[in-house]
């Protein structure tokens, strides 16, 4: 009689799923940790050398190897979301792996379910598993534990989608599970950039423009629009969400930032520790301006080019001037707002049209120029890019004293290096 002395099938719990005539899908959650288990090897790309050459032939022709830049974005991900003080919740998709070949599922019988039950996994090393999707989730994930922050891996579970070839049918080729990676990581339609700022809740300058949209001075005024790209005439926001976000990167971190998305900033102003401060101190800055102005003449969106997209990101540029460049004390602060508030930013002010941002509005039923109510030509904004907003900045910069200032920190600055 044969004795069974070692048992190298482990037990996985799963529901099962099929794809077609050829997959047999299994669902089921297992710990950080455990991943290197289930799969038998480390799959991260900088210990594909020391993988036996099948695996490490198979990897290379499969995955892409992780970069430092999205192993350290994952570890961070982890670290901001699903650990202590998060801005936000977090969550992972599921993980996948393919089996080589046909395995042994034993459903659970009695009043359950047929499809739940539990894979019998082949622990030896001759039942080839790999990782077709997840690479730098798993990477990101492990090498917390490397960096004796594993504590934090016992904060959540990869969802994990084991992918196994139908009982009966021949082991999965490399070409297939290729297939299964080009799948899951190419036939993906990208949104729309305001779309996925609406849905963005993990940067923490969308976090902090969310929670600026919450202030009295935008709540009240009709809020921001999340899903539009401008702000059209019949319009009741105050602001569209794109727009804000570019303020509050401007008012965090200045003009570099503000301008493109991707940039970074070795030394960010605005971290989880300052949040509350920064949204404070931008709540402040903006809630001055309008108390200054009063409510009707801050409010109005059809007149003002405060509340133009230009008009916002130049005032953010300029809470990042005397926040963080000048760092002024409240007295000054108050001054600089009084200036502010006290500029003609009525379209019909013709430095507007002077500084060459715009052109005069033209009625486009009589074709005859618009005039405000004190009878000057109103101005239309040529649009709301870089030099546009340059130009304001440089205005509103001239008119509050802030360019002699900035003029004198730059030189000290140069005089320092």
């Amino acid at each position: 009689m044969a004795i069974d002395i070692l048992n190298l099938k482990t037990p996985v719990p799963c529901i099962q799923g099929l794809f077609g005539s050829r997959l047999v899908a299994y669902t089921t959650q297992v710990p950080p940790n455990q991943i290197m288990n289930l799969l038998g090897h480390d799959p991260r790309s900088n210990n594909w050398k020391r993988l036996p050459d099948e695996l490490k032939e198979i990897y290379e022709y499969l995955q892409r190897r992780t970069s430092p830049n999205r192993r350290e974005s994952v570890s961070a991900y982890i670290e901001e979301r699903l650990g202590p003080n998060n801005i936000c919740i977090g969550a992972f998709p599921a993980i996948s792996i393919a089996f080589q070949n046909p395995t042994e599922f034993k459903p659970y019988g009695g009043n359950i379910p047929s499809a739940v039950g539990e894979l019998m996994v082949d622990i030896s090393p001759t039942n080839v598993r790999i990782l077709i999707d997840g690479l730098a989730r798993v990477t990101g994930a492990m090498n917390l534990t490397d960096e004796s922050h594993g504590d934090i891996l016992n904060s959540f579970l990869f969802p994990v989608t084991i992918y196994v070839p139908a009982p009966g049918t021949e082991p999965l080729s490399w070409f297939e599970m290729g297939q299964l990676f080009h799948d899951f990581n190419f036939r993906v339609q990208p949104v729309s950039k305001k779309d996925a700022l609406a849905l963005d809740t993990s940067d923490i300058y969308i976090a902090l423009a969310r929670r600026l949209a919450e202030c009295p001075f935008i709540r009240d005024h009709g809020g921001v629009a999340e899903r539009a790209a401008s702000l059209g005439g019949k319009s009741t926001e105050l602001v569209v969400q794109t727009v804000l976000v570019r303020t509050v990167r401007g008012a965090c971190e200045g003009r570099k930032f503000q301008e493109a998305h991707l940039a970074s900033v070795d030394h960010p102003n605005l971290t989880r520790q300052t949040f509350n401060s920064l949204l404070s101190s931008i709540d402040e800055f903006f809630s001055g301006i309008a108390a200054r102005m009063g409510e009707k003449r801050f409010a109005d969106r059809q007149d003002s080019l405060h509340l133009s997209a230009p008009g916002w990101q130049a005032l953010g540029i300029i809470h990042h001037d005397i926040a963080f460049k000048l760092r002024l004390d409240a007295v000054e602060r108050s001054k600089v707002l009084d200036r502010i508030a006290a500029i003609d930013w009525g379209r019909g002010n013709p430095d507007w049209q002077t500084l060459a941002i715009g052109h005069a509005e033209i009625d486009k039923k009589t074709g005859s120029t618009v005039k405000d109510s004190a009878g000057r030509v109103r101005v239309a904004l040529t649009g709301a890019g870089r030099t546009t907003v340059q130009k304001l900045i440089d205005y509103i910069r001239d008119k509050t004293g802030l360019a002699v200032r900035l003029k004198t920190f730059v030189e000290d600055e140069a005089e320092a290096a």
